[in-house]
């Protein structure tokens, strides 16, 4: 199964082509921590996805908008599965579990719960589009 066109944002399907969308990972890092008098070394190795949708017709930007002034957070699938040791967000769809260096390792399409931070109106060749950034809880 391949999804390669659509994004599900807020229970709405988007069908995008490849140059529209942009997906990154933003790490969060390591640190060191006093805690009762020691140093602690603190390793939160978690992303957070960030995406930008480029090209959202104002019609779809009205529904989402309206899905948004409901709940501040809102459900993002972009259906390109991810791998984990474990699994942290809901899964949509499980596709493999493999053994690798003796950990187990989870294929899958996860559910994100996003924050919608700006619409961005964009005017050329006299369309009026949108672009949408965001950013995983």
């Amino acid at each position: 199964m391949s999804y390669t066109n659509n994004l599900k944002i807020a229970d709405l399907t988007l069908t995008i082509n490849p140059e529209q969308y942009s997906q990154q990972f933003k790490k969060y890092g390591s640190y060191k921590r006093s805690i009762g008098g020691g140093i602690v070394n603190i390793n939160m190795m978690g992303k957070k996805l960030v995406v930008e949708i480029k090209g959202v017709t104002q019609d779809q930007v009205e529904a989402i908008k309206l899905r948004c002034a409901i709940n501040q957070t809102i459900p993002f699938v972009d259906y390109i599965p991810i791998a984990e040791e474990q699994k942290t967000r809901s899964s949509i769809e499980d596709i493999s579990t493999n053994t690798v260096e003796g950990t187990t390792v989870y294929l899958y399409v996860p559910e994100y719960q996003i924050v919608i931070f700006d619409f961005i109106p964009e005017y050329s060749q006299n369309l009026m589009t949108y672009v949408i950034t965001g950013e995983e809880l």
